[in-house]
Order: structure tokens, then sequence, then C-alpha cells
């Protein structure tokens, strides 16, 4: 974690302007620039440039934005979560995951089980597994009645495919998958693949991919072999990579919350040890401020007390002490 947080720190400075990519329904990101006000570790602090936001932009807490950072001539992106209300011109929010090119924001990753199913279809061309995906992903308006079929038949496929699909440890981005597979690819083989991902609705992303890499698992004696095939989506909806990079910060907050030791609230992420470590750095400095004038007043009394005193102050003792000597009784 303190190496993620020297690379916060080094892209996403105080003082820097940035860029914030809020999602907007189903259109393209809405980008706003800001400055970034605090930076404590992984806690960020931006002033956007306006108090308010067209009403298809989500910015409510537990919202994933991109923030965009220019350094040396090369653009850096970081995934981040809002985890306060906005207030105003100011946003808050939590960096999750690693700093990386901006042109490189498809391929954030992480190790996870998602369930997904695979078809090879040796007889199919590219271009027919090309149209079979466009005709599932895209689907032509049909009939009233074949519309009420087709409406029933997908209201319960997300209760029965699930079922069929088997969650398979994944190296997931945005970009791409690598999976354990009993069948040994061809570098270059198109598999038509489905992932099942739980977000707030079972979201079923039809995929067409790439056979790109493939390696030999050493397994015991007597057990089938295993390969580690990684694949690069070659057809995928863009709707769709947002969803798997949804999922893929979504898992990412759930470790952070496991790694802080139990359930945290999205706008309690850390938000309340910082705001803790912020009071007690306030009371810090008061005490010291007290303590300050405290030794300043201390010194003021020690030099009245000690200090050499003048010559029209010890002639006046002298008087004095003449006086009592003069005059015992007095």
């Amino acid at each position: 974690m303190k190496e993620e947080f020297s690379d916060y720190q080094k892209h996403f400075a105080t003082g820097l302007r940035v860029e914030v990519r809020f999602p907007r329904g189903q259109n393209k990101p809405f980008r706003d620039g800001a400055i970034i006000t605090l930076q404590e570790e992984d806690l960020i602090t931006l002033q956007i440039s306006r108090d308010a936001l067209p009403e298809d932009v989500r910015a409510e807490t537990g919202t994933f934005v991109d923030i965009r950072t220019g350094k040396d001539g090369n653009a850096y992106c970081s995934r981040a979560i809002i985890v306060a209300e906005r207030d105003g011109s100011q946003v808050t929010a939590r960096l999750i995951g690693n700093v990386i090119p901006d042109e490189m924001r498809e391929y954030y990753r992480i190790e996870t089980y998602v369930p997904v199913r695979y078809q090879l279809d040796l007889d199919a061309t590219p271009e027919q597994l090309q149209e079979r995906w466009r005709a599932k992903r895209y689907p032509v308006h049909q009939s009233t009645d074949d519309a009420a079929h087709l409406s029933t038949d997908r209201e319960t496929s997300p209760a029965t495919e699930p079922s069929r699909a088997v969650p398979l440890a994944a190296n997931l981005s945005g970009s791409g998958i690598r999976i354990r597979t009993r069948d040994k690819f061809q570098t270059g083989t198109l598999l038509s693949m489905e992932l099942y991902l739980p977000l707030e609705d079972l979201k079923i992303v039809p995929i067409i991919a790439e056979v790109v890499h493939v390696d030999t698992l050493r397994t015991k004696e007597g057990t089938p072999p295993l390969f580690s095939t990684a694949l690069h989506f070659l057809c995928i909806d863009e709707r769709d990579r947002d969803s798997v990079i949804r999922f893929i910060s979504l898992e990412q907050l759930d470790r952070l919350r496991d790694h802080q030791g139990g359930t945290v609230s999205i706008s309690s992420l850390e938000y309340a040890a910082y705001s803790r470590r912020k009071r007690l750095l306030r009371l810090a400095t008061a005490a010291c401020i007290i303590l300050l004038f405290g030794a300043i007043a201390f010194a003021l009394v020690y030099y009245r007390l000690n200090s050499p005193k003048g010559e029209i102050e010890q002639t006046f003792e002298q008087e004095i002490r003449k006086y009592r000597t003069l005059f015992p009784w007095r």
C-alpha cells in the first residue's frame, strides 16, 4: 500500500491540475477540470470548475470516476471513488488501484473469480462469429408476439444461464482475461464468450475473444493437463467494457474494506479515520500553541524576577533600606 501511496503522491500532489471524468448515463463520460486541494495517502479533495453539474452526470457518494493528470508530457490515470457528499465545487474521493498511462485505461486488472462461458466453433468464420455477436448484443426489434416471447426468455435467462457458467479463477481487465482451460487452444483462435458480472443486477457481457498466449501449467501426475490461456477482447461493446471496469473497481473496494478489518460503508471508507486524524492534528496544533504562549509567559516572568536591576530601581531600594534603618519602628 505504501508503494501505491508514493505513486499517488507523485502523480496527484496538492496543487496539481487534473481532469475528472464523471459517468454520464449512456453517453460518454463528462469531463471537468479540477485542482487537487488536499492529498493525504489515497484520499484527495478536488476543486472542480463548477458548482453545479449537468443533470445526467453522476457524482453522488459511491460513484467511480477517472482522474487524469499530465506529467513530463505523459498522461496518467487512476480510478477513484467519491466518499463524501459533494459540497458545491468540492469533491472528496479515494484513489483505488494503480496509476497507469491514460491510454491504457482499459487495462485496470484484478485477480478474481467470475462466472464465464466460452465456446469454440471451428466451422464459423471470423465474420460469422462477429455477426452472431452483433445480433446477440444489438438484437433487431421483433414483432409484438416475438417481442413478448423474447421478453419472457430474457426474464428467465438470468436465473438459469449463470447456473451453467462455472466461476473461474481469472485475471480480468477491461481489455482481456486470463483463465485456466482444459483445452489447449492455438494462438489466434476466436472464442465466443459470456461474462456474468454481479453488479447491481446481473450483467451478461457477450464477447468475441482471441487467444493471444497459452502456457502449460504443472499438474499432479495422473490428472488432466491445465493451460493458462490469455484472451484479448476482440469484440466488446464499450458500455460493457465500462461494466467490466466497474466490476473490477467494486472488487478493489471490497478488498479495501477487508483490509480495514470489517464492513465499512462507502461514505465512511477511511474518511472517518481521516477526520479523526485531522481532529487530532488540530488538537495537537492547539496544544503546541498553548505551550508556546505558556513558555513565553514563563520566560517573561523569569526574566522579570532574575534580570539585573536598573540604576533607578537600585537607588530606590537603597533609600528604602536607609529609611528602615533610621526608623526601625516604622
